[in-house]
């Protein structure tokens, strides 16, 4: 069981101090948990936005970045990141930046494929552009 320890205490001769995080026997969890020396911590699925990356990492401005506003109030851009971190090779990213019914903006950011795969998406994202233009002209029924 997975409890973030609210007040420090003991067991088994090794101390777990306020703030930590540590896994317990379910048994021994429960009985922390009940004697208010810590509170359950919920399992979380990994998103994109929940992963940290180091602060020096953050920093790092984009080798290649590239914007297309769809509206005044939605953008798409795509960078290229220099190695670093957990990424031995550049890594290529997708952000959208859109303005919420308050006028803040939002972003949300996935990492795209470097090798081959990137290239294929390329050409899928070309192809649907064609087919867009066909089905604007009436050539396709």
């Amino acid at each position: 069981m997975k409890i973030r320890v609210t007040k420090t205490f003991q067991y088994e001769g090794k101390e777990y101090e306020e703030g930590q995080k540590v896994d317990l026997p379910d048994s021994v969890g429960r009985s922390v948990l009940e004697k208010g020396f810590g509170k359950k911590i919920e399992e979380e699925t990994p998103t994109i936005e929940s992963i940290e990356e180091p602060e020096e990492e953050r920093k790092k401005p984009p080798e290649w970045k590239r914007k297309i506003w769809i509206s005044e109030d939605r953008n798409l851009s795509v960078s290229i990141w220099p190695p670093g971190g957990k990424f031995n090779s550049p890594s290529v990213t997708l952000e959208e930046n859109r303005r919420d019914d308050s006028g803040n903006w939002e972003s949300d950011r996935i990492y795209l494929p470097t090798g081959s795969a990137l290239l294929a998406l390329s050409a899928h994202l070309q192809s649907a552009w064609e087919e867009i233009q066909e089905i604007k002209t009436g050539e396709k029924n």
